[in-house]
């Protein structure tokens, strides 16, 4: 099972949260809203969120409930990121410069943000040795081994004392039989310098191309028992009617040409919680993409508005738990 070190906080620092983990194969990487230094001075009026697996989008109303203009570094931190070596793994697919393919509008247009990079070994730095050796600092970018084994023996070993790389096989050296797997993480953040004039409301909008986990669902057992589903749907609340409908579901495709597969999508939602008061009003809506398949999450009220689409509405709301989605995607979409 794969896992990455979620990522999110409204805080001005990031700091980690628990790891996010999907059931097999594949991992995926939480992520969420945007971060602020802690404040009593600007509140969340709305937030209204969109979860689908091609495709985040969040539009906030931010409120200055002050006589004075706030101003600070507005961050939307990544998750820390990792190589997984022996497995798959749905990494961000972006450029370097934009890993997640982020983008920013501040009262409906669109702004510039800066991102900063680090490389990571616990709380160790290593950008530097990592940039003056030419690796790139994405652990899981195809480049990083053929930077690798570029590198002189006494470059390599510097970075294998660092705990940067580790030697599997001939170890100390850089031959044909030899891994070099990168052990340092990538934290990176997007940030912005934004200011809240007095008394007034700012919107905000960010979407970003999501980080979906997957496993290939085991139809037999899902058909058999509500145990298999579970197996799936641990921490996406999956209710009597979700197991009756997965057991109906697992049987219909069982004809299908496609293996159908179980698809995670998790954001970090607690820490909307931070900004001054609750969130005046919260809508999220999950899109499940195709009509025939199955969707699973925890909330309160949820109604179907579309042939794909579940929508939750709340009032002063103080998010008390992170989203989990689960998807069981018939692979017709």
């Amino acid at each position: 099972m794969n896992r990455l070190k979620a990522l999110l906080s409204l805080a001005l620092l990031a700091l980690p949260l628990e790891a996010a983990t999907a059931n097999d194969t594949m991992a995926n990487f939480a992520a969420g809203g945007l971060t602020f230094s802690r404040t009593d001075a600007v509140g969340m009026v709305s937030e209204d969120l969109f979860l689908s697996m091609d495709e985040v989008r969040v539009n906030y109303r931010f409120r200055n409930r002050t006589d004075r203009d706030v101003s600070g570094t507005v961050a939307f931190p990544m998750p820390d990121i990792e190589d997984h070596y022996f497995s798959d793994a749905d990494y961000p697919d972006g450029p370097p410069e934009n890993p997640m393919r982020f983008s920013v509008t501040v009262n409906g247009k669109s702004i510039p943000f800066s991102l900063e990079k680090k490389a990571m070994v616990g709380e160790e730095n290593v950008t530097a040795a990592l940039r003056e050796l030419k690796v790139p600092l994405e652990p899981y970018a195809p480049e990083v081994d053929e930077a690798l084994r570029r590198l002189a023996p006494p470059a390599l070993k510097r970075l294998e004392d660092a705990g940067a790389v580790e030697v599997l096989d001939n170890a100390g050296g850089s031959g044909p039989d030899t891994e070099l797997i990168p052990r340092w993480v990538l934290r990176a953040t997007y940030h912005w310098q934004q200011t809240f004039p007095a008394g007034q409301d700012v919107l905000i909008g960010h979407r970003y191309k999501p980080s979906v986990g997957g496993a290939v669902v085991d139809l037999d057992s899902l058909a058999r028992s509500g145990e298999g589903i579970a197996s799936y749907a641990e921490g996406a609340c999956a209710d009597r009617d979700f197991v009756r409908g997965a057991r109906r579901w697992a049987e219909r495709q069982r004809k299908a040409p496609v293996a159908p597969l179980a698809r995670y999508i998790d954001y970090v939602l607690v820490t909307g919680g931070n900004w001054a008061g609750p969130i005046g009003s919260f809508k999220l809506t999950v899109d499940k993409k195709h009509p025939d398949n199955l969707v699973s999450f925890c909330g309160e009220g949820v109604k179907k508005v579309g042939p794909t689409q579940f929508e939750m509405t709340k009032t002063d709301f103080v998010p008390r738990q992170n989203i989990k989605v689960l998807i069981l995607d018939a692979g017709k979409s």
